[in-house]
């Protein structure tokens, strides 16, 4: 069972940073999915066939599941840092 959950792991990880949203495509329609760690990202699926992910703590989990054939589906996920505040823009010049 194993060779065949990794058979249908993601290629790369789902990067997303603390505090930001990802959405994407689920390849088939999940019988369940849940994120393994909810302390580093949380998961929301979506009625369309997608997914969203939010980060929480800077870390990696995965999600993992199954479709009503029972095949596996994997993701892996990767929280990042936020980005840095952009600077402040200089005051206009006259």
């Amino acid at each position: 069972m194993l060779a065949a959950a990794s058979a249908f792991a993601q290629d790369s990880a789902i990067t997303v940073a603390v505090g930001e949203t990802v959405t994407f495509a689920l390849p088939r329609q999940p019988q369940i999915l849940g994120v393994e760690d909810p302390a580093i990202a949380s998961l929301t699926v979506l009625p369309d066939g997608r997914a969203r992910v939010t980060g929480r703590h800077e870390g990696r989990t995965r999600i993992v599941g199954r479709d009503n054939a029972q095949v596996p589906m994997i993701f892996e996920v990767k929280v990042v840092a936020p980005a840095p505040p952009a600077p402040p823009s200089p005051p206009p010049q006259e």
